[in-house]
């Protein structure tokens, strides 16, 4: 895992296959928690690990 430091509302760009996806991380009320807006295209899925996981095992038993 790479670990980036950058300032809250700072955008971090990332480039999958030629598609740009942007992080932009921001401060909360609550002590802990940070919040963070995504852009990025409809052709590329974002999704909390929980769900993706959901997602991953649901396809798996579909398949069987």
């Amino acid at each position: 895992m790479r670990i980036i430091q950058i300032p809250f509302e700072d955008p971090l760009v990332i480039n999958i296959e030629g598609e740009v996806v942007k992080l932009v991380a921001f401060k909360t009320q609550e002590h802990g928690n940070i919040k963070f807006g995504v852009n990025a295209p409809r052709s590329i899925n974002v999704h909390r690990e929980e769900i993706y996981r959901a997602i991953k095992q649901k396809e798996k038993i579909q398949e069987s």
